[in-house]
């Protein structure tokens, strides 16, 4: 996995830390699957991209993700990692392996000292890939490896198919969780001082969800940033009728509604 540069994270810190922690257990020989949640644009990818960028050079990442398709592909997520690394896992995809199989050739991989494996956009993910999940919760801790999933928790409705994994995956050995928060006033007014904005506007506007906040900062004073306006929209779109018209209703009254 090639490591982009990763701008300074804010308000980030304490998560960083819980990762290096479960990183040390993992190379000590307790191997770790850590569970990353949070809302859309709350960071999850940034977070996972600093400390990869931190583990450069002494750590094998492997990185694959889900993604929104009305048709998921199999695998999607391990479809990406086979293309890196080829060999067992690549054959086992081209002959429509079971996720017993899967697992067993990604569990493998992972018992090797240094080894990272990332999966993004879990709420995405197929029906192999979910049991896929479930499998590698369970024998993780048998390995030295650490494998971090994001997911967008506030899409998971209480049927959602992650949240019963994630249910499932509770207390399990080497299964950890961590849920990003949004970002504070003062995390906010630390990103908003260069550009001279009403931090504190600026922070009720966005909620604290870091991409809202940079993206307003980087618009340069637009009232409604284009890219937050498509994102919003598209997660509009998935709603049924009845959800989009209170959506709709909503949107015209104060917040506290």
């Amino acid at each position: 996995m090639a490591v982009a540069a990763t701008p300074a994270l804010v308000e980030r810190e304490s998560f960083l830390a819980g990762l290096r922690e479960a990183r040390r257990e993992a190379d000590e020989g307790g191997g770790r699957l850590v569970l990353i949640g949070g809302e859309a644009g709350g960071g999850k990818t940034a977070l996972v991209r600093a400390f990869a960028s931190e583990c450069e050079g002494s750590t094998r990442v492997l990185a694959g993700a889900c993604d929104a398709l009305y048709t998921p592909r199999p695998f999607a997520p391990v479809a990406d990692v086979a293309a890196q690394i080829g060999g067992e896992l690549a054959e086992l995809l081209e002959r429509d392996a079971r996720p017993y199989e899967v697992s067993a050739a990604l569990l493998d991989e992972l018992r090797a000292p240094g080894t990272m494996l990332v999966f993004e956009d879990y709420h995405w993910a197929d029906e192999a890939s979910l049991d896929l999940l479930r499998l590698l919760g369970r024998r993780v801790a048998a390995t030295r490896g650490l494998v971090l999933v994001t997911y967008r928790d506030d899409e998971l409705q209480a049927d959602h198919p992650l949240r019963v994994v994630v249910g499932g995956l509770a207390g399990g050995a080497g299964v950890e969780r961590m849920r990003l928060t949004p970002l504070t006033l003062e995390a906010v007014e630390q990103l908003a001082e260069p550009h001279r904005v009403d931090a504190e506007q600026l922070f009720h506007r966005t909620g604290g969800n870091p991409f809202f906040v940079t993206e307003a900062l980087a618009s340069a004073g637009a009232e409604l940033p284009p890219t937050v306006r498509d994102a919003v929209l598209a997660r509009a779109a998935g709603l049924d009728r009845e959800a989009r018209e209170v959506l709709e209703a909503v949107s015209v009254v104060p917040p506290r509604v």
